[in-house]
């Protein structure tokens, strides 16, 4: 039980240890604001998340629900589980339904993420502080993401300031078609590879092995025919073990999704129910 919880936290709901900066940053947040669009368009206020194990009996101390504003500029995720604080997620969105801040907070540590945007909706800036304290002192640190665009609205790069010092530049180099191939971070000289469909879809993400620089990959992602993803393949960081997401909609809303290992087993599954 206490496995697939772990895995649908960390999978279902976005949270990831790699570095694809453009992945998190700008793909992501891009489905964020798609997912609302949806909500908006199908009348939805409150999703609410069902969680089972392999042999359908539900996961046992698991809570997830949604609860979406009437104007649709304010979304709070509470969740809970066996194996989790309670945590709410409150994110927040402009006139254009673009997100503009998240705000995660539990009893250990809270975590505040702001967008900027450019007149033509692109990131500019993300600015995050991470807080957490203990009985003796609080502890913060605040990274920020500033992204830097080609006259044709292409990412060239991004520089990322941790704690108002310290500062990395992330390089990102457009294919033929002007998407996004490329992400190398030049303090570590690490590379991840973006590859697309011939609809310009996000289909791998691979990162160069330091030491052979073997390519391996990190997500892979397949669509159906309204062009919704229908499978992600997610893979666990350090290792060659992977677990398969498959993804079933209705009126483009996801309805269910089902976990299953690098050997085809079935781990658990979520079930979304819309009001």
């Amino acid at each position: 039980m206490k496995k697939f919880l772990s895995i649908a936290f960390f999978s279902a709901f976005g949270f990831s240890v790699q570095a694809q900066y453009y992945y998190k940053d700008i793909i992501s947040n891009d489905q964020v604001s798609a997912d609302m669009a949806a909500y908006k368009n199908n009348k939805i206020h409150t999703v609410k998340l069902s969680s089972f194990e392999d042999d359908n009996t539900p996961s046992e101390g698991f809570y997830c629900e949604r609860k979406i504003s009437r104007d649709y500029r304010k979304s709070e995720l509470l969740t809970k589980s066996a194996i989790s604080a309670p945590s709410v997620f409150t994110s927040y969105f402009n006139e254009k339904g673009k997100i503009i801040k998240t705000i995660d907070s539990s009893s250990l540590a809270s975590s505040t993420n702001i967008f900027e945007y450019t007149a033509n909706d692109k990131i500019v800036k993300i600015t995050s502080i991470i807080r957490s304290s203990d009985d003796d002192f609080v502890n913060e640190i605040k990274e920020e993401h500033l992204y830097f665009y080609s006259a044709d609205g292409i990412p060239e790069k991004m520089v990322l300031i941790k704690n108002s010092s310290d500062s990395t530049t992330i390089l990102f180099m457009p294919d033929e078609r002007k998407n996004v191939s490329i992400e190398k971070n030049t303090k570590t000289g690490r590379k991840f590879y973006y590859y697309y469909d011939d609809k310009n879809r996000l289909t791998d993400i691979v990162h160069a092995n330091e030491r052979t620089e073997r390519l391996l990959p990190d997500y892979m992602f397949e669509y159906n025919t309204q062009g919704l993803i229908s499978r992600m393949t997610t893979v666990e960081e350090g290792s060659n073990y992977y677990f398969i997401w498959n993804y079933t909609y209705t009126n483009s809303l996801r309805s269910k999704e089902k976990c299953y290992s690098k050997e085809k087993r079935l781990m658990g599954s979520i079930e979304y129910d819309y009001r």
